[in-house]
C-alpha cells in the first residue's frame, strides 16, 4: 500500500479500520429485524404492519450503527506519523510521531484470531495511549509500525 496523502504529502504505509467480525452483533439484530419485518408484511393485517415497522427501524438502526461506527473511525500509518482519527460530524485526531512510540501492543483471543482483529495499544511519550478495540489485522498494522520506526530510525527496512 504506497498511497500519497496529498493534504500531509506523506505515504501512507497502512491503514486500519474496525473489523465487520467487531460489529458482528450489531449486524446480525440489525438482521433479525429485517426478517421480522419481512414477516410481518407477509401476514398483511394490522398486527403485521406494527411488527413490519419495528422490525424496519431496529434493523435499520443496528446496521446504520455498524456502519456509522465502522466509517467513524480511521487509523493510519505514514511513513512519520500514525494517525487514528474518530468521529463523523465531529473529528478527534490523534497523532503520535513515529520515533515517540514506545510500545506497540496486540490483544487477541482464540476467536479475534481466527476472525483477524483485534486490540490494538499504542504507547508513545508524553502522549495518551491509543487504545484500538476490534480493528483489522493488528498484528499485521504492528509489524508495518515496526518497520517503519525503524526506517525512520535510520536502520533501513527488515
Amino acid at each position: 500500500m504506497s498511497n500519497n496523502d496529498p493534504s500531509a504529502g506523506e505515504t501512507i504505509l497502512r491503514e486500519a479500520r474496525l473489523s465487520w467480525w467487531a460489529l458482528w452483533s450489531r449486524v446480525a439484530l440489525g438482521l433479525v429485524g429485517l426478517v421480522f419485518a419481512g414477516w410481518g408484511l407477509l401476514r398483511q393485517d394490522q398486527l403485521g404492519y406494527g411488527v413490519a415497522g419495528v422490525g424496519a427501524l431496529a434493523g435499520l438502526w443496528c446496521v446504520g450503527d455498524a456502519l456509522l461506527r465502522r466509517g467513524a473511525m480511521s487509523l493510519k500509518l505514514t511513513d512519520r506519523y500514525v494517525v487514528l482519527q474518530r468521529g463523523i460530524v465531529s473529528r478527534h485526531t490523534s497523532t503520535v510521531m513515529l520515533n515517540r512510540i514506545e510500545s506497540l501492543d496486540v490483544d487477541q483471543s482464540l476467536w479475534q484470531r481466527m476472525a483477524g482483529y483485534g486490540t490494538l495499544t499504542i504507547r508513545g511519550t508524553g502522549s495518551e495511549d491509543l487504545r484500538l478495540a476490534g480493528i483489522t489485522d493488528p498484528v499485521g498494522f504492528q509489524t508495518a509500525a515496526r518497520q517503519a520506526i525503524h526506517g525512520a530510525a535510520g536502520g533501513g527496512s527488515f
